[in-house]
């Protein structure tokens, strides 16, 4: 206990705890800050490993040569066209996939480079569905070339707009108004999900859905 000199009392055992409680506080304090610190950088860098090894997985995947000289050259090319065959081998480089080039109009296949991957990987359509239900609305009467479709609230498009631009919206759209059932018929029609029908041995079916998804589960 001590007087000040305006004759108040000042408890000095008080103060002196309370200066040891809020300096143990700052240090508690300021060891939770650096553990927090040390488990982000910790974290982070666990991250950025995991990132790094899958980008490098990712990478290797398609940078890979699956048709090394001695996979190409195990290619049936027979009725192949020699100089399209040349150009998509050298197009592909060492990247890891397949090229198919078909002549559209008499179904002639040119060439077919890394035919093990084309013929037993099976793939979603992708995009190239686009073109089965573009020519479903038109067979359908749903549309005409000029047909414009409402996207937004101040964009619209036409068909010949929408293949140029492969816009996804414009052809789920269109999609909808058709039903799953006339898309899935026409792009059938197209070959999508359906063997090839040359008796290809190791051919595998491409990849279309039996039934509609759900938008939401």
């Amino acid at each position: 206990m001590a007087t000040s000199g305006f004759g108040a009392t000042v408890n000095t055992r008080a103060l002196t705890t309370k200066s040891k409680s809020k300096s143990q506080s700052i240090s508690e304090n300021q060891h939770a800050r650096k553990r927090m610190s040390r488990l982000a950088r910790g974290r982070a860098a666990r991250t950025r490993y995991g990132r790094s090894r899958h980008h490098r997985r990712y990478y290797e995947r398609f940078t890979m040569s699956s048709f090394a000289s001695d996979i190409a050259e195990g290619d049936g090319t027979s009725g192949e066209d020699p100089v399209v065959r040349a150009a998509a081998i050298e197009a592909l480089g060492n990247m890891n996939g397949t090229v198919v080039a078909i002549e559209p109009t008499s179904g002639r296949i040119l060439a077919m480079v890394n035919q093990r991957l084309a013929l037993s990987s099976g793939a979603q359509p992708c995009s190239t569905i686009k073109v089965s239900v573009a020519l479903a609305a038109l067979s359908e009467n749903l549309i005409t070339k000029d047909t414009e479709i409402k996207l937004g609230r101040r964009s619209k498009m036409n068909l010949t707009e929408a293949l140029a631009h492969s816009n996804n919206a414009y052809f789920e759209a269109v999609g909808r108004k058709l039903g799953f059932e006339k898309v899935s018929y026409y792009a059938h029609q197209f070959g999508l999900g359906e063997l090839a029908g040359y008796n290809i041995q190791g051919e595998h079916l491409g990849i279309y859905p039996d039934e509609e998804i759900p938008t939401k589960l």
